[in-house]
């Protein structure tokens, strides 16, 4: 007799209830056919499987390794009917998490055009630890995220990702009359000479790794702003009152900020697309990952300090095959609305 499923339930049921009438009544089946069953079983594999004692119906040594095969063979299959579950279900909105300037917006617009996304859902969270546990959890099914280069960070399990760019530099943004406006690239030393607006020292990755930058460099930065609100780090920089980072994705807004490069780029951050396999969004994940590296090789023009970046040898950084493959054009539309210009 070969061994079914049906078998490897049935022996586990009596393992946990410890009682073959227990075990009967929780497979819906009677106690003598679970004890016919159990015997037949015993014959195939050659063995008594259970004994009686005051504790009541526990498994023999043989039983015990036989009970623990069963487990995993069940919960391989368990795994197996999730994964075959999710691919056949109904294609759903697709929430796309992360923290990653206009990308969030050209990804999101290029998604819902896909004739297996029913929709999308925008998410986003500053904290790229916490973004990366939710799309572990589920909560999310894409994610474009900002990684410092500090060491210690862990992607977690069940999250796969792909680089969009390996080494993307941080610029700043300044008002057009600031008096660092008239350099093509601002000297990292000279941002300690005016106000700087960002997220409160020591609450993330990425003040953790510009407070390590500002070390290396005897850099000391004077920040007496810390918003919260876009708007807000936007206004106090139109007005003067504050330099602050920025994605080097930022579009100029003439009259109103100007992007420019940090002398040296001693600052930088990879941008990586991330997905869970066995999801509808990993079964087009090589689709996506072109769409946004095309997107990204499109932002030309949003930025002289972007397009000397990029010229300089920013393109040449894209992932294998990318470069040759991309062009200008805007897959996803001109991207105009930005998101926070602060890096994740």
């Amino acid at each position: 007799m070969e061994l079914e499923l049906r078998h490897l339930r049935a022996l586990v049921a009596v393992a946990d209830a410890r009682s073959l009438t227990r075990a009967a009544r929780l497979l819906h089946v009677s106690q003598p056919a679970l004890s016919g069953l159990l015997r037949r079983v015993e014959q195939a594999v050659g063995g008594t499987l259970f004994v009686r004692s005051p504790s009541g119906c526990v498994p023999t040594r043989l039983g015990a390794d036989v009970v623990a095969d069963a487990r995993g063979v069940l919960a391989g299959v368990s795994a197996l009917t999730e994964r075959i579950g999710e691919r056949r279900a109904p294609a759903g909105p697709v929430r796309v998490g992360g923290y990653c300037g206009f990308l969030h917006l050209a990804v999101s617009r290029w998604l819902r055009e896909r004739p297996w996304s029913h929709g999308v859902g925008v998410h986003e969270d500053p904290d790229e630890s916490a973004t990366l546990a939710q799309l572990a959890a589920g909560g999310l099914d894409l994610a474009l995220v900002y990684l410092p280069p500090l060491p210690g960070f862990v992607i977690p399990d069940g999250v796969e990702t792909l680089v969009v760019h390996p080494r993307e530099p941080v610029f700043v943004i300044l008002a057009p009359d600031h008096p660092l406006a008239g350099t093509r690239a601002v000297p990292f030393a000279g941002l300690g000479e005016h106000p700087w607006a960002d997220d409160p020292p020591g609450t993330t990755r990425w003040s953790a790794y510009l407070q390590r930058e500002c070390r290396r460099h005897g850099v000391a930065l004077d920040q007496p702003h810390r918003p919260q609100c876009l708007a807000t780090l936007l206004d106090l920089v139109g007005a003067g009152m504050a330099v602050a980072p920025a994605l080097a994705t930022r579009r100029d807004r003439p009259g109103t900020i100007t992007v420019r490069a940090i002398e040296g780029a001693p600052l930088w951050q990879e941008l990586r697309l991330c997905y869970r396999p066995g999801t509808p969004v990993a079964a087009h994940i090589e689709e996506i990952h072109a769409a946004v590296v095309a997107s990204y090789a499109g932002r030309q023009g949003c930025s002289a300090a972007f397009d000397t970046w990029w010229h300089a040898g920013g393109r040449e950084l894209l992932p294998a095959g990318c470069a040759q493959t991309v062009t200008r054009q805007v897959l996803f539309g001109d991207g105009t609305s930005n998101r926070r210009v602060e890096q994740s």
